[in-house]
């Protein structure tokens, strides 16, 4: 079913705060888009050892967070593709990243622990409001993912090559057609992620993949420090996020897909819950219409999709944002009620 689209008129585009609120989710991650075919490698010595897949992806969470790198990698999503240098290192227990732009106007994000700061070369200050394609990296990846054999199937297919470097190939299938499935590539050495693909229904909707990377060099502090100097423009877009079980709203969400687990966004302006079932996550945002004829929005570019609608009667804004398929994505919207006290 083809997904409606909305122009570049800034009266439909859904509410200004919803890419940079996005960012924490995707940092990762950082994932973090459109996909090759899914080539799939026999290999009867993997495929059927799903603890052994398990034993993998704890040790690609602990490779994203702990080990040094420096690399190159694309981010396809839908008809967007970004080229983006990433160096990483953890010192005492702290990450330190760097994330530069390519390709487009001059960006950089810097990030200390939580602290995600991003850098604009002075002519791009008009675009504040963003996100950063990380795809992958999203820290869902990070949490406890042997717990989530309820929603998901881990399947480890055979080896292959990716930047030059052995790989292990490791599939997460979902148990249920509301959420997506993935195809991982893991450094054979260290565990760190190399590539994936987003799959939906057989469909590829988006590609993370290094195209070059060292892992395990000394990184030097001088190449975690922004560049871009002269008349340069950054604003921080680190989100603090608490995870409840309760907080005082005015509306509510009635329902999400079984094993997504609710956060509270703490950020001034941002009215907002993080869903996530430990690899996806999506978000919830209500706030107040600036505009009374704003239309209803769905659109979706690679995996991430956007549902926008008017809260019935409240004046206010429902958009959902995040990585579900879109029918998914629109039965959450759809839930969210007002709280009558």
């Amino acid at each position: 079913m083809s997904v409606p689209t909305t122009g570049r008129n800034k009266e439909h585009e859904p509410p200004a705060m919803v890419t940079a609120f996005y960012l924490r989710q995707t940092k990762h991650l950082p994932c973090l888009i459109c996909f090759l075919t899914i080539f799939l490698m026999p290999n009867s010595l993997y495929a059927e050892d799903p603890e052994e897949a398990k034993l993998w992806l704890d040790k690609m969470a602990r490779a994203i967070r702990e080990q040094a790198y420096d690399g190159i990698f694309t981010y396809m999503r839908g008809s967007d593709l970004d080229t983006v240098r990433v160096v990483h290192s953890n010192r005492d227990g702290t990450e330190f990243e760097r994330l530069v732009h390519l390709n487009g106007k001059a960006r950089e994000i810097i990030r200390t622990g939580d602290r995600v700061v991003c850098h604009h070369a002075d002519e791009d200050a008009a675009d504040l409001n963003h996100g950063v394609p990380l795809g992958p990296f999203s820290r869902a990846f990070n949490e406890n993912i042997s717990a989530l054999q309820d929603t998901y199937q881990f399947n480890l297919q055979g080896r292959d090559r990716v930047a030059d470097r052995e790989t292990v190939r490791l599939d997460i299938n979902p148990k249920h057609t509301d959420r997506y499935g993935y195809r991982l590539w893991l450094d054979d050495q260290t565990g760190l992620l190399l590539q994936s693909r987003l799959v939906y229904q057989g469909r590829v909707l988006e590609v993370f993949q290094f195209s070059r990377v060292e892992i395990g060099g000394q990184i030097e502090p001088r190449e975690l420090v922004s560049s871009i100097k002269d008349q340069s423009i950054e604003h921080e877009l680190t989100l603090e996020v608490a995870r409840e079980d309760s907080v005082n709203e005015d509306w509510r969400v009635k329902w999400v897909p079984v094993g997504f687990k609710r956060s509270i966004i703490r950020q001034k302006g941002v009215n907002g819950v993080l869903f996530t079932d430990g690899i996806a996550t999506f978000t919830v945002i209500v706030e107040k219409r600036a505009n009374s004829q704003l239309p209803n929005l769905a659109t979706r570019m690679g995996g991430t999709v956007v549902i926008s609608r008017s809260l019935r009667g409240s004046g206010q804004q429902i958009t959902v944002v995040g990585e579900l398929p879109i029918k998914t994505a629109r039965r959450v919207a759809e839930s969210v009620e007002p709280v009558i006290y």
